[in-house]
């Protein structure tokens, strides 16, 4: 699945100007309810103003609190590093950025360097519940060797039974062992049967 179809794109977004005051870009977090926004000029990703940044910044400056909210610009504190994306590139490696970066977002910039919106930990993790399935139809999770035919045995399985499978996730589990985790999210009036027939074809249910 590319970025653009799971991130807020520019014109859902509350973003803060460079010039503008800290005391502007905190009302404007405070208002929605924000932690973090971007900043943005025009059709340019510039980086993202936080309030965890503005409080760090007003201990290590020992500025006066009246001072860094009306003399202090957005730009003098904003986090420059934020990691960008394109459009195209796979929710994969934008789930990676967000992992190991240390960031509330992403930035998704196109080809000509413009700001098209951004990709959120909570966008990443509503698609992979999406993805399992989650409280829709029946639950079916099984561990299978790690050979050839494996899944597609399992599928047979399933809609010779007159199952209807939804979401088909498989997962590599933390052992030494050549096992998969197979998780199937299936519609069905004849579950208890799948449930016989895959074990019989030798499926370990769990």
């Amino acid at each position: 699945m590319f970025v653009s179809n799971l991130m807020l794109t520019r014109d859902k977004l509350v973003t803060a100007l460079p010039k503008m005051t800290i005391g502007e870009a905190l009302e404007l977090m405070e208002k929605h309810g924000f932690l973090s926004i971007p900043v943005a000029e025009g059709d340019k990703f510039l980086g993202v103003i936080s309030k965890e940044k503005i409080y760090t910044y007003y201990y290590e400056k020992s500025v006066e609190r009246e001072c860094l909210l009306s003399d202090f610009l957005v730009e003098n504190v904003m986090r420059t590093d934020v990691p960008v994306i394109k459009p195209l590139e796979q929710v994969e490696e934008a789930a990676y950025f967000l992992e190991t970066k240390n960031v509330s977002f992403l930035a998704v910039v196109d080809n000509r360097g413009v700001f098209k919106g951004i990709v959120t930990h909570y966008g990443i993790f509503h698609q992979f519940t999406e993805l399992f399935g989650l409280n829709k139809g029946n639950r079916l999770a099984v561990i299978a060797h790690d050979i050839p035919g494996q899944i597609s045995k399992l599928s047979k399985i399933i809609t010779e039974n007159k199952g209807d499978i939804m979401s088909f996730v498989v997962v590599d589990p933390k052992s030494k062992t050549e096992v998969k985790e197979i998780v199937v999210r299936l519609k069905t009036d004849n579950f208890d049967e799948i449930l016989s027939k895959v074990k019989s074809a030798g499926f370990k249910i769990l």
